[in-house]
């Protein structure tokens, strides 16, 4: 038998995308759910 030596060659390319930052579509209630959550995230950290 005769041994065969493979090479795997990695991608290693990440395609970048452009995030979209509009929440205009997202309901107002989320946005206030949002922010009561991170006022307590910092809130939490005073303590």
């Amino acid at each position: 038998m005769e041994a065969k030596n493979t090479l795997l060659k990695e991608n290693n390319s990440v395609e970048h995308s452009e995030f979209d930052y509009d929440n205009s579509g997202w309901p107002r209630d989320f946005d206030i759910r949002v922010e009561v959550a991170e006022q307590r995230e910092i809130l939490d950290q005073a303590d």
